[in-house]
């Protein structure tokens, strides 16, 4: 008889899908509540909207609404697996009360770690007074989850540093698929042609200018190394910095920094390697809870990795283990720029790194060494 799962993410990116459906035995039916657009057997939920953090809280509550009302119309249905995702937060408990109603184990996926974002993004007594009850819930409620998995080894440290009940924790880190990113030499790059960018050293820095990304620290080293006409800094991408981010491209004195919009499937591959060097700015106060995905789409492209993060965090230990770039901490301007010239002057050293980044890439993050990962996972639950 084939098995029946239900994952419940209210977004969820289509190689999530493709990557989670590949790893479960042959034959078995898969439902997917969602508000993203993907393809499978969707129940579509609210869709999600990231604008702000209200936004996010009024997505989260839509979220939370719909799924009681669909356990209550679907008590009789049969599950042998939840599989949930940390988007929303909330999904620990609506996965423990799937968990009940299906009689069926849960595994969670906890890529955002909450209420610990929350309490250090927003300081504020009363947010600080919630974060305290959401952790006591936590505390007495994670250890109920048949499975709790994360992506990098110190944000598994962070997940269980505020319980008093240590869990066990599977990392399985974000996969990258180095078939479709790959390094492009500039004179075949269409993103770099399209923008004459063919002569240029190329700071990247693509993806989400959000709360937690310190791109303050990159214009300001963009600002320092105006006088480099060679050196570009390339941000693509959106999010609560965006506007940041335009105000330095709009000064007229800023020649070097260039801001573009997300790009469609077809150029992303090709702008993902337009870069010499690829940036991943943290906040170093938040940088233990996640780990940036860009990070492994950068080093799939063979880019060195400036990492902007603290002393103690999954890209700092990356970079600094296998190096593949620069880890810098405590928001040293001075490093960064040091570093992007080094990288700019000294051509076999930066290629070293490059390859490094890629070779790693290849061999840890691809993503059929990560299905091999979940696919042993669910072997034990199904």
């Amino acid at each position: 008889m084939n098995k029946k799962v239900l994952i419940v993410s209210q977004v969820i990116p289509q190689w999530y899908v493709d990557l989670l459906t590949s790893a479960l035995p042959e034959g078995t039916h898969i439902d997917i509540i969602t508000g993203s657009n993907v393809r499978g057997n969707v129940i579509a939920s609210p869709v999600h909207n990231p604008k702000s953090f209200l936004s996010r809280l009024v997505c989260w509550a839509k979220h939370y609404s719909f799924m009681r009302k669909w356990i209550r119309q679907n008590k009789a249905a049969h599950y042998d697996l939840v599989f949930a995702v940390s988007n929303p937060p909330v999904n620990t408990f609506i996965g423990l009360k799937l968990k009940k109603v299906f009689k069926a184990p849960f595994v969670f996926m906890n890529w955002d770690i909450y209420p610990q974002f929350i309490d250090l993004s927003i300081k504020n007594p009363l947010v600080h007074f919630v974060c305290k009850l959401w952790n006591s819930w936590n505390n007495k409620n994670y250890k109920k989850i048949d499975k709790m998995l994360t992506i990098g080894n110190v944000v598994a440290e962070s997940i269980n540093a505020d319980l008093q009940n240590k869990i066990d924790i599977d990392v399985i880190p974000i996969a990258v698929d180095t078939n479709k990113l790959k390094p492009i030499e500039k004179k075949d790059n269409l993103f770099i042609k399209q923008n004459g960018l063919e002569d240029k050293f190329i700071v990247l820095y693509s993806g989400k200018m959000g709360y937690g990304h310190n791109i303050e620290l990159i214009l300001n080293a963009a600002k320092a190394l105006r006088e480099h006409s060679d050196i570009k800094f390339v941000f693509i991408g959106d999010g609560q910095k965006y506007d940041l981010v335009k105000a330095a491209a709009d000064d007229s004195q800023n020649t070097n920094v260039l801001l573009f919009p997300l790009q469609p499937d077809d150029i992303f591959p090709f702008s993902m390697a337009c870069g010499d060097i690829g940036v991943v700015a943290e906040e170093e106060r938040m940088a233990h809870l996640f780990m940036p995905s860009k990070t492994y789409s950068m080093m799939a492209c063979g880019m060195a990795i400036l990492g902007i993060c603290s002393k103690h965090d999954d890209l700092y230990n990356l970079i600094t283990q296998e190096n593949i770039g620069c880890a810098v901490t405590d928001n040293d301007v001075n490093l960064v720029c040091d570093f992007i010239l080094k990288q700019y002057q000294d051509k076999q050293k930066l290629q070293e790194q490059q390859k490094a980044a890629r070779a790693f890439a290849e061999t840890v993050y691809d993503t059929a060494v990560i299905q091999k990962q979940y696919k042993k996972l669910f072997e034990k639950y199904l």
